[in-house]
């Protein structure tokens, strides 16, 4: 069943008929980067779409297909050139960058963006939906990311995937815009903070992101999915149970 804490079910595709493929947004990034590697591994994914601003060569596999498009207009993009898929996956923003930019254009980013690109993926077929918040997003947050944060799953909530996973990392470890130190210090200080507030390696993001959004992808294929839309929030605490052992320690 959905939300369990427990494995990943897998499935051999043979007997589930279930093998997916996904399309992507924020590839280019840290954590996007971080789930396209798992997905080529992945057997049970068939294929994946990038889409992308910019042509990157950094996936060279048979499965991997890119679209390089104008951001401004991904929905129109993304359907004239992308076929059907079954899962979407969102890593993607300006995080910490925010402060220097101004309002309009984060909110451009963060929300504009990814919607499109849900909205896009849901007019291919996509059932499932994964999407990259922060800890703390509140639409009635006084702090703006928090809330820009809060007001973009409000936006990706209203696309009514079967399944929608939304993730919300804290301080994201292994990523190239935080101070190496911090993967010494944050863990230390977790005693002192609640978990939502932990810090998290990019690999084991990706990982809860592929993982879950699998894992719904199968229940839904087995007859075993939600009868209504879903929203599930994956704090630090509910992405744990997801974690592979040593992933943290690869590049």
């Amino acid at each position: 069943m959905l939300g369990q804490r427990a494995r990943v079910v897998t499935v051999p595709a043979a007997e589930a008929n279930a093998r997916y493929s996904a399309i992507v947004l924020g590839a280019t990034g840290n954590v996007g980067g971080r789930i396209v590697q798992l997905l080529i591994k992945n057997p049970m994914c068939k294929k994946v779409v990038l889409v992308t601003r910019r042509k990157t060569e950094a996936f060279a596999d048979p499965k991997v297909a890119e679209l390089v498009l104008n951001m401004d207009r991904i929905g129109e993009e993304v359907a004239a050139h992308a076929q059907e898929v079954d899962v979407a996956l969102a890593a993607f923003g300006v995080g910490k960058g925010s402060a220097k930019i101004p309002e309009p254009e984060v909110r451009k980013i963060e929300i504009a963006y990814p919607l499109a690109f849900c909205r896009a993926a849901k007019a291919l077929g996509a059932r499932v939906c994964g999407v990259m918040t922060a800890a703390g997003a509140n639409p009635e947050a006084g702090m703006k990311y928090a809330k820009i944060m809060g007001e973009k799953e409000k936006a990706v909530e209203s696309v009514n995937f079967d399944f929608l996973g939304i993730y919300r990392p804290g301080v994201i470890l292994g990523n190239s815009n935080t101070p190496p130190a911090l993967g010494y210090v944050m863990p230390l200080l977790h005693w002192a903070m609640p978990s939502k507030y932990h810090s998290i390696h990019k690999n084991d993001l990706a990982r809860a992101m592929v993982a879950q959004s699998e894992q719904a992808f199968l229940a839904i294929a087995q007859g075993d999915g939600p009868k209504q839309a879903t929203v599930k929030i994956l704090e630090y605490k509910e992405m744990e149970p997801f974690f592979v052992k040593g992933e943290s320690k690869e590049p």
